[in-house]
């Protein structure tokens, strides 16, 4: 049964650092959508763990922060977040990156207004 999801995810690669309670890793973020995203690192982290991370984001001035994330799953070397707690400016870098990237389907012309002109 495929899972059903609210949230557009955008695939990506791009490197993150993050902080559980005792422990620093880093790894690469898969995927992000704007309530979470999937990440594959080495260090090995438990569902129900709380983490604090940096996502470093290509073309971003700054690393896009995650006060508090909740990790939501465990798959080898995979896991996926939860973000529960992230500044407002970088809720809208998030926002502004997942919306760039996914496209849009747009609805098919109507046969009226193709010879519109604006």
């Amino acid at each position: 049964m495929a899972k059903l999801r609210y949230c557009e995810r955008v695939h990506t690669h791009f490197p993150v650092v993050f902080a559980g309670e005792a422990y620093v890793g880093e790894g690469t973020v898969l995927n992000v959508s704007v309530p979470g995203c999937a990440i594959h690192s080495r260090r090995r982290v438990k569902p129900g763990s709380y983490l604090m991370m940096r996502m470093l984001v290509p073309d971003a001035i700054s690393p896009l922060r995650v006060g508090l994330a909740k990790v939501r799953w465990c798959e080898g070397r995979r896991f996926g977040v939860e973000f529960i707690q992230m500044p407002g400016e970088d809720q809208v870098c998030l926002g502004r990156l997942v919306k760039k990237e996914v496209p849009v389907a747009l609805p098919p012309q109507s046969s009226s207004w193709q010879g519109a002109h604006f």
